[in-house]
Parts: structure tokens; C-alpha cells; sequence
């Protein structure tokens, strides 16, 4: 039964029915039955009430059924009073029984509400059991996943053949890989700890810029860059930077001897454009040369005008020999600049030895 003013109102009102129906009940029956079973339609309305009701309205019940009792029934009937012991003593056993049955009804009711509350406390727990045991089971799942990853990340991180490394934004690096130790030529992971990212760059401001321009979402990818290893060798490397978690993270992969075969290809494509064009000049210069030369070698002069056109020769020569090493270069060599505000210039003696 509920507790509310209307469950209330109810319940009492339960009792006042139950009365009235036995009140009815005898009074129909009455002129059929002994006047010993005059009190029986009482019982179930008293027994019912308690039920239903409790120990209050059970009372009630029984009250009301007393009155009517000695109202309708006992002598002087009507009115109330009794005058016969027997009567008195029956009408006391009513009252005792009916005030039983109140009694063992309210700790029966007492008893069922204790019973619910008590099964619906134990639900209570039991899902709230039940909700802790699947949390726990996610979270268990959840870090078993989470230990995965990161025992998958260590692995990637450890066994990637570039080198990796995470790093401040002022430079200080808080960890590395194996492969960044061997690529920067440090001695253990404790050493490059200690060092600043700033100290491998070969302009010291590399570093500032780069992080300037990073920010979350921001990737900088195939960043060429140029650092020292510890011993001081050069180290090309090709970088790409971002930032997560507050942290720089930079996978690094050296470059140094793709950039020295570059270099050696440019150097190559210099030298052959640089022989071709001698070759080509050698050749345009020399068929006039040799004409020249020729000439002045059939002419036949005395006195100053000789010796003149012998230099002349010797100056030919000289040039012809030139001719000649332009066509066989083989190298760049670069001769001095007798000022800063000349253009620089091959030596073509070094480069055709």
C-alpha cells in the first residue's frame, strides 16, 4: 500500500465499506440463521480490512462491527448496552480476536514492505554491481588496448630506421630512438637527452623557425635541413615535424649521401657543359689559329719585323696549347681572383693536368 494522503483515505475508507457489507450481510441473513452465527460476516470484513489495510483500519473495522454488534443484535437491541454476561463475554472475544487479527495483519504488511524494500535495495546493488563489474570489464579492455598501442608505438618508435625523436619547443629533448642515437653519432640515448635540438642544426636559428611555423594539425613535411653529427661531419637530413601534446615530434632520415651524390651529379653536369663549351670554343678558335699561324710562318722578314712576327708565333703556340687543354678537361679547378670585383675564373691548366 502506498503511504500518501489518497492511499490514506483509502484504505480507512476500505474499513467503513467492509462494515457496512457484514452490517448488510446479517441483516439479510438474520432471519435465516441461529443468532450464534450472527458474527460471522464480521470476521472476513475484520480480516480483510487488516489485509488490505493494516493495523488501523483492521481496528476501525472491528470497532464498527462491535457497534453494530450491539446496536442490531444484542438485547435491548435496538439501542446499546448489554445486559447478558454471555453476550459481554462474546462481544470482548470479538473485540480481543478482531484486535488480533489488526495486530498479526500490520507485522504481516510490515514484514512484506521490509521485504520489498529490502529485494529492491538488493536490485539496486545487484545493477549497480552488475554496471561497476561492465565498467571495470571496459576499462580493463580499454587498458589492455591502450598497453597495446603503446607497445605497438615503442616498437615502431625503437625499430624505425629513421631516426625519431620528441622535443620541447625550446628545444630540450625528453626522448629518442635507437636509430636517432646512431644517426647523430651520439653514444647513448642519456647523451642525447642532455643535448639541445639547437646544437645540430648549422644555423642555430633552423630550429626557431621551424617551430614558429608549427601548430596543432600543422605538418611539415620533407624539410631538408642541415646538422652536425657529434663528431662535427656534416648531416644532411630529410625531416618531417609536427606538434602534439605540446611536444615537437621529428622523424628524421639521413640524406647525407644522397645529397653528396647530387652535389657530385651537379659537379658532373657543371664539368661536361663547362668541357663541351670549351671544346666547342677550342675547336672554333683553332681552324682560324692554325691559318694564322701558318701564314706567318711562310713569310720571310728581316731585322725588327722578324723577330715581331717570331713572337707573334710563340704566341700562337701558346694559344694552340691552350686549345689543346680546353679539349681535355677533367676537372674544375678555380683559379685565384686577383680582386673581389672579378668574376670568378677556371684554371684550365689545373683542371686539364
Amino acid at each position: 500500500m502506498g503511504s500518501g494522503p489518497s492511499s490514506f483515505f483509502g484504505r480507512y475508507s476500505l474499513a467503513i465499506v467492509l462494515t457496512a457489507l457484514a452490517v448488510l450481510a446479517t441483516l439479510i441473513l438474520a432471519p435465516h440463521w441461529n443468532p450464534r452465527h450472527l458474527l460471522l460476516p464480521f470476521y472476513p470484513a475484520v480480516m480483510l480490512s487488516a489485509w488490505f489495510g493494516g493495523f488501523g483500519p483492521g481496528l476501525l473495522t472491528t470497532l464498527l462491527s462491535a457497534l453494530a454488534m450491539d446496536y442490531f443484535w444484542l438485547p435491548p437491541a435496538p439501542g446499546f448496552g448489554i445486559r447478558e454476561p454471555g453476550d459481554l463475554m462474546g462481544f470482548i472475544l470479538f473485540l480481543g480476536v478482531g484486535l488480533l487479527v489488526s495486530m498479526l495483519n500490520a507485522r504481516l504488511l510490515r514484514a512484506q514492505r521490509h521485504a520489498e524494500a529490502v529485494a529492491a535495495e538488493m536490485r539496486h546493488e545487484a545493477d549497480e554491481r552488475r554496471k561497476a563489474e561492465d565498467s571495470a570489464a571496459k576499462l580493463t579492455k580499454l587498458t589492455d588496448d591502450l598497453r597495446t598501442s603503446v607497445e605497438r608505438y615503442r616498437y615502431h618508435f625503437e625499430r624505425n630506421l629513421a631516426g625519431v625523436f620528441r622535443a620541447e619547443r625550446g628545444g630540450r629533448i625528453v626522448e629518442s630512438s635507437e636509430a636517432f642515437v646512431r644517426l647523430v653519432g651520439a653514444g647513448s640515448a642519456g647523451e642525447i637527452r642532455a643535448l639541445d635540438v639547437r646544437e645540430l642544426f648549422v644555423d642555430p636559428l633552423g630550429w626557431q623557425e621551424l617551430v614558429a611555423s608549427l601548430a596543432p594539425g600543422v605538418v611539415i613535411s620533407n624539410q631538408e635541413l642541415q646538422w652536425r653529427r657529434r663528431d662535427g661531419t656534416p648531416l644532411t637530413v630529410l625531416a618531417n615535424l609536427r606538434e602534439t601534446g605540446g611536444f615537437v615530434e621529428c622523424l628524421a632520415i639521413d640524406i647525407t649521401d644522397r645529397a653528396r651524390a647530387e652535389e657530385a651529379e651537379r659537379k658532373a653536369m657543371r664539368l661536361r657543359a663547362i668541357a663541351d663549351l670549351a671544346a666547342a670554343a677550342a675547336h672554333e678558335i683553332s681552324n682560324p689559329l692554325t691559318g694564322v699561324l701558318t701564314n706567318l710562318a711562310l713569310l720571310k722578314l728581316e731585322g725588327e719585323a722578324a723577330v715581331k712576327v717570331e713572337k707573334a708565333l710563340e704566341a700562337g703556340r701558346r694559344i694552340q696549347e691552350i686549345l689543346d687543354r680546353m679539349t681535355r678537361i677533367e676537372r674544375v679547378e678555380m683559379a685565384p681572383r686577383p680582386a673581389p670585383s672579378l668574376a670568378p675564373m677556371i684554371d684550365i691548366r689545373k683542371s686539364s693536368d
